[in-house]
């Protein structure tokens, strides 16, 4: 790892939260600084945001920055002339490598790469090679194969390199069937699921997320997915059973950012914010009882009356302490990096949190500054965090048609 980078202005828009934690000094051209500010009137909007997030986090690590405020001596072939931008930064590159051989430039743009490479200039991607953590790993073997595994982490041996709460995805292919266990640091265990009768799984990782659902030491669940995927199902019937049923926790709490889709807004909501808060929490009340089994249908008035239940909006949370409580944030996918904060920091010892969501679906500004992304990526595999990403459409074949398309 470098401890000192000079960089193009893509990552700088990409990645200026990131690159500022990995790096002790960040050298940026005056060129770079330019088209920073001419992106921040651009007619693209996600360049805008991308600018202004940058200037944003540069005043916030001015001590980590080197301005390079002048035009580069390293000689470059006729062919690149300086009237390109990607050409002057390259020459201000140069001339800063020819002092010091130990820096090194980043770049995501394949044709500035390039153009460094055929100049014997050394060159590194970023945040290219990471892979979206999904909370679960497929193996498929035969039976000797599958004692073997287990006998290696037996001996303390991960080759897979399983990750705390990582779950297992294993087929048998002698007898064609497939089993699922969760690794909790040091072995495989088998899954402890709830009644058939409060919910049953339909498929494998849906098996894998009613046990992280189920499993009261892990406090933090992630449960993503496209729609469609049952993730929210899964949340709201879970906490009815730990909140009602077995009486772990004091109250089921819904939230939601209640944000328009797409800007597509309709307009002022009258009433009182109770009223205004279940119509944002539709997908939440449609799960509380169950249509086919009228006998046992709950009175959610009265357990709203009596606290059992609660429903809130992000914004009214600062301040709150959520305790005793089993929280579902839905629509998780709406949240950058403060406001997921702002929710975790309101978790009380006796409390978990669930988060659902689709980084795919994330609104707006979310898309590019996505909090539920963030948090998967930077504290995958910690003790108090499980993670199942969800993939098949159960809803309907007509919802799965809709979700295949890109």
């Amino acid at each position: 790892m470098h401890n000192k980078v000079f960089i193009d202005t893509n990552i700088l828009m990409e990645f200026s939260t990131e690159i500022f934690k990995q790096y002790e000094c960040i050298l940026i051209s005056d060129v770079v600084l330019q088209e920073l500010d001419k992106h921040k009137y651009s007619s693209d909007p996600n360049k805008q945001f991308q600018a202004r997030q940058a200037h944003r986090v540069i005043k916030q690590n001015k001590d980590k920055i080197k301005y390079c405020m002048k035009n580069g001596d390293f000689k470059l072939p006729d062919s690149f002339g300086l009237d390109s931008n990607d050409n002057r930064i390259i020459s201000i590159y140069g001339d800063l490598y020819n002092q010091d051989s130990n820096l090194i430039c980043l770049s995501n743009d394949l044709n500035f790469q390039y153009k460094c490479e055929c100049l014997g200039l050394p060159i590194e991607e970023f945040g290219q090679d990471e892979d979206i953590y999904l909370g679960y790993k497929k193996l498929n073997g035969d039976t000797n194969f599958i004692n073997n595994l287990f006998n290696e982490i037996d001996k303390g041996i991960n080759s897979y390199n399983f990750l705390n709460n990582e779950y297992l995805i294993l087929h048998n292919n002698d007898v064609n069937e497939t089993f699922e266990y969760r690794f909790d640091g040091n072995k495989f265990v088998d899954l402890r699921l709830p009644p058939s009768k409060v919910i049953k799984g339909r498929n494998s990782l849906q098996r894998c997320s009613l046990d992280l659902l189920n499993n009261k030491d892990i406090p933090i669940k992630i449960i993503a997915g496209g729609f469609g995927t049952g993730k929210t199902l899964e949340s709201v019937k879970m906490g009815l059973y730990q909140t009602l049923d077995k009486n772990y926790y004091k109250t089921l709490m819904y939230i939601r950012n209640p944000i328009p889709v797409d800007d597509t807004d309709i307009g002022f909501l009258p009433g009182r914010k109770e009223e205004k808060i279940y119509d944002y929490c539709r997908p939440f009340l449609q799960y509380i009882n169950d249509k086919n089994n009228k006998k046992d249908q709950l009175n959610l008035d009265e357990l709203v009356k009596n606290e059992k239940i609660k429903m809130d909006a992000v914004s009214f949370l600062k301040g709150v302490s959520l305790e005793d409580s089993f929280v579902i944030m839905d629509e998780a996918e709406d949240l950058n990096l403060k406001l997921l904060k702002t929710i975790g920091s309101r978790i009380g010892s006796k409390s978990c949190i669930v988060f659902t969501g689709d980084w795919e679906q994330s609104e707006g500004k979310y898309k590019y500054d996505n909090g539920l992304l963030k948090l998967i990526q930077q504290k995958k595999g910690d003790p108090l965090m499980g993670v199942v990403v969800l993939e098949e459409v159960l809803r309907s074949p007509v919802s799965k048609l809709f979700n295949e398309l890109k």
